[in-house]
């Protein structure tokens, strides 16, 4: 999924001295190309600047947040980075503001083959997969098809859906039923708080729970109800590894 560079995950909530510090360290040290991408908050200028901020806190001695809306002239800051942070707010914003251009894709996946690092938080986070949830419709009470919302993510993750703020928001429907819809995905649920970082296809994590859904069998549908005979769950704790790349059987 990754051959090359790191994804780093974080969960929402309160982004840790040390999740901020891993990913300066994955990245290259305090002297490495940092570019935030802030396009998942309303105030564009100001998210950028807390997340600036932040990673000066702890360190960082080269990092932009650029505040353009232009595809192409973000995708040249990132050719020149070699590390990409996204913060929380909402993934739709960022995808309806990016997500079309070629050349951004193209550029933030250059980020991870030349070895870097791309991360990020909460909504930040959901956007490394293949599929994201949109958080228009979420399943609550039963696990049909339809009942979750997905979009395309930035793939940076193929084959996997990732959710965030996971056991505390109980979005254990949403995951599952995205899962089915599309078994050919690994699902990777983390907690707020919770950490972690994929590199050549081994998920670890540094903190929290980490919840890894899988359907082992293929999915089979009675109307709009949606089963599987073998669901495979991995709830993953701190030092825990997992490889991702594993097929159904």
């Amino acid at each position: 999924m990754t051959p090359q560079g790191t994804v780093l995950l974080a969960g929402g909530g309160v982004t840790l001295p040390e999740t901020v510090r891993a990913f300066i360290r994955f990245a290259g040290g305090v002297d490495a190309r940092i570019v935030i991408l802030a396009h998942t908050q309303s105030d564009l200028h100001e998210a950028g600047e807390q997340s600036v901020a932040l990673f000066e806190q702890h360190g960082a001695r080269n990092v932009v947040a650029p505040d353009s809306m232009q595809a192409e002239t973000l995708a040249s800051h990132l050719h020149e980075a070699s590390g990409v942070w996204i913060p929380g707010g909402d993934q739709n914003r960022l995808m309806r503001l990016l997500g079309h251009s070629s050349a951004f894709r193209q550029a933030i996946q250059g980020v991870l083959r030349r070895g870097g690092v791309v991360g990020g938080t909460s909504a930040g986070a959901s956007l490394m997969g293949r599929w994201m949830p949109t958080g228009e419709r979420n399943a609550r009470e039963a696990v049909r098809r339809g009942a979750v919302s997905l979009g395309r993510g930035l793939d940076l993750l193929p084959n996997t859906i990732v959710d965030q703020h996971f056991i505390r928001r109980n979005r254990w429907a949403r995951l599952l039923c995205a899962v089915l819809e599309h078994p050919d995905c690994v699902g990777i649920g983390l907690d707020e708080g919770a950490w972690a970082v994929v590199q050549a296809n081994q998920l670890r994590v540094y903190r929290g729970q980490v919840v890894v859904l899988r359907a082992v069998t293929t999915p089979r549908e009675t109307g709009r109800l949606m089963g599987c005979r073998d669901l495979r769950m991995s709830l993953l704790l701190e030092g825990d590894t997992l490889l991702l790349g594993e097929r159904r059987g």
